[in-house]
């Protein structure tokens, strides 16, 4: 038999695992490489080389999707946007979906093996939607996810899905020719995926200070909207605490801006550009004070900047009909894509691997994440320990402090 070979360079895999969903002899794993990153690989001694796995891959038998139909500046009305990233849209589309009696999917942090783990799931009650709201800068495992959401669409239920372009695309070659009416897709604008063991090595250095932590925010909006995160843990007490974080004081986090790491392919990635996968896409409308200031609440509009905003754009006539179905639960402004574009590079261009990434990695794998926090640290110099004190002065003293420099 023809030995198959997934892939001939990491820059050509985007380790959405299709191709282990397809694979009818689960002749394939997903294995993490020296730096944390999952890559599919065969068990000769169960493979038939149907080639199943090299048709299903998206990835390298990429489609040129079509180019936006519309686009907006967008804020939920339904749903509590200080739990969602920016402006609260896929919640609301989420809601809509399960108020029909369907499933929504999309990453959510669980625990496994006493770590917190970004992964694809699915839920069907309005309780748990909570778990796949707000931003995961993390590649999450989809697992067999794609055969989940195959078997609720034969049972005849609406399938709202939620992932990166990548991982969109993934599903719909999954899925095959067959058109599914109850099917929706979201894909989200994607800077890159860093590694789940990176994420989860990153959380043990922050437990040293703090305690078990059971949840993360990337975007907390306790002190408005921006990059500020947040661990929530148990002390020694057992009582649940929140530790702010600004990005600045966070490795990861400022790594992950720096886009310093990432997994390979994410650095030539065929869906950062206009040609969408899902009938949706979602983010931050970064420089919406600029392209639609009269919007804002403070210039005589309707939108709340401090709370977030997101961009919606519409790619196909379903996406069109998903925003028709949805549009008295949202505030909406007409935009253009071009307006999305300047606030959002990864709409024109994969980013560009950060200066430091090699060394990064290089130091990761071979002295672990605490070599990697320490070189962080000393690089931030005196300003990382200032500012890593006043996270842990308590809100509550920071409002007080505010309001006494004012008077």
């Amino acid at each position: 038999m023809e030995k198959i070979v997934l892939f001939k360079e990491k820059k050509d895999c985007c380790g959405c695992g299709a191709c282990m969903n397809i694979c009818p002899k689960n002749a394939i794993t997903m294995v993490k490489d020296e730096y944390g990153f999952l890559y599919p690989q065969i068990d000769a001694d169960k493979c038939i080389s149907c080639g199943a796995c090299k048709r299903v891959c998206a990835y390298q038998n990429h489609k040129k999707e079509g180019e936006p139909l519309e686009a907006y500046a967008a804020v939920t009305k339904n749903t509590d946007i200080k739990k969602s990233a920016s402006g609260g849209i896929f919640a609301s589309f989420a809601k809509k979906c399960l108020e029909m009696g369907g499933v929504v999917f999309g990453s959510s942090f669980e625990m496994c093996d006493e770590k917190l783990k970004p992964m694809h799931i699915g839920v069907n009650k309005l309780d748990d939607l909570v778990k796949l709201q707000g931003s995961k800068y993390v590649q999450s495992d989809s697992n067999m996810i794609f055969k989940e959401v195959k078997n609720a669409l034969a049972d005849n239920k609406n399938v709202l899905f939620s992932g990166t372009p990548c991982q969109v695309a993934a599903l719909k070659s999954f899925l095959g020719d067959k058109h599914y009416d109850n099917l929706f897709t979201i894909d989200i604008i994607c800077h890159g995926v860093p590694s789940i063991q990176m994420f989860q090595d990153y959380l043990t250095i922050l437990e040293s200070s703090c305690g078990k932590i059971y949840d993360f925010k990337f975007r907390d909006k306790s002190g408005g909207w921006g990059y500020t995160g947040s661990a929530h843990y148990k002390d020694k007490k057992g009582y649940d605490k929140k530790l702010v974080i600004p990005f600045g004081v966070s490795s990861y986090v400022s790594m992950f801006l720096e886009s310093d790491i990432f997994r390979e392919n994410c650095y030539s990635c065929k869906y950062a550009n206009a040609n969408r996968v899902g009938d949706i896409t979602i983010g931050d409308y970064w420089g919406i004070e600029k392209e639609h200031a009269e919007s804002l609440l403070d210039n005589g509009g309707c939108i709340d900047e401090t709370k977030g905003v997101s961009c919606l754009i519409v790619n196909t006539q379903k996406g069109k009909q998903m925003l028709e179905d949805n549009k008295d639960n949202l505030v909406l402004v007409l935009s253009e894509f071009v307006k999305v574009q300047n606030g959002n590079k990864q709409l024109k261009a994969p980013g560009k691997k950060g200066r430091d990434r090699e060394y990064i990695l290089e130091l990761y794998k071979n002295e672990g994440y605490s070599a990697v926090e320490k070189w962080y640290r000393k690089k931030k110099g005196v300003k990382w320990y200032l500012s890593w004190g006043k996270c842990w002065i308590p809100i509550s003293w920071k409002k007080k402090i505010k309001r006494v420099i004012r008077k």
